[in-house]
């Protein structure tokens, strides 16, 4: 359901008068309407997908495939960062989305407005750190990667791909923020909403 849907019951003079939604009804609407805003500043489904197959990949490539020694080192290091990495997500993803039974909406909704909140002034002090440590890390593991390999240094190895990875957390991060500016409006707005609601 949408924030104007929530909006529109609360305004009608059929809810102030005859009351059709109960209390219990409309803080479940509001429940679905955050997690619905939350789910845009944690990974879609498609990315998910790629993920697990990086996973079951390096799974493949550790057990299965005869390799190096440094190149078994430099996948189980890419295997360990890729999997805690996507277990931390997968766990502040289910932690935002939850919603025990009981629990005031309000309060709920105050503490998730309240941590997005953090998030953002976090990403903006530290962006610069955060994407400069990523760029390093794949670009550390690439060179690694290569060297291991024995591959002849040219100018996909040299310029392209660091080109690439620059762009891409660029693009990553531009569309992160975005996603958590307009989620954090969403929530304020619910949140006000509510606190209308409750006059």
């Amino acid at each position: 359901m949408e924030t104007n849907d929530i909006k529109d019951i609360w305004k009608t003079e059929a809810v102030k008068d005859m009351k059709p939604y109960s209390e219990e009804e409309l803080s479940e609407m509001v429940v679905k309407s955050v997690r619905k805003s939350i789910k845009a500043i944690y990974p879609g489904t498609i990315f998910r997908l790629i993920i697990i197959a990086v996973i079951v990949f390096l799974i493949i490539t550790l057990f299965l495939r005869e390799q190096s020694i440094g190149k078994m080192f430099i996948d189980m290091i890419a295997f360990v960062i890729t999997s805690v990495s996507y277990f931390f997500w997968e766990r502040s993803a289910y932690k935002m989305r939850k919603h025990t039974n009981g629990k005031p909406v309000k309060a709920w909704l105050e503490y998730r407005i309240k941590e997005i909140e953090k998030d953002i002034k976090f990403s903006t002090k530290y962006n610069w750190v955060i994407y400069c440590c990523s760029f390093l890390c794949a670009i550390g593991f690439y060179v690694s990667y290569q060297i291991v390999a024995n591959v002849t240094p040219h100018i996909l190895t040299v310029i392209v791909i660091p080109l690439g990875i620059i762009i891409y957390l660029l693009i990553i991060g531009r569309s992160l923020n975005r996603n958590y500016q307009k989620t954090l409006h969403e929530l304020k707005d619910l949140y006000k909403q509510l606190e209308d609601s409750n006059k």
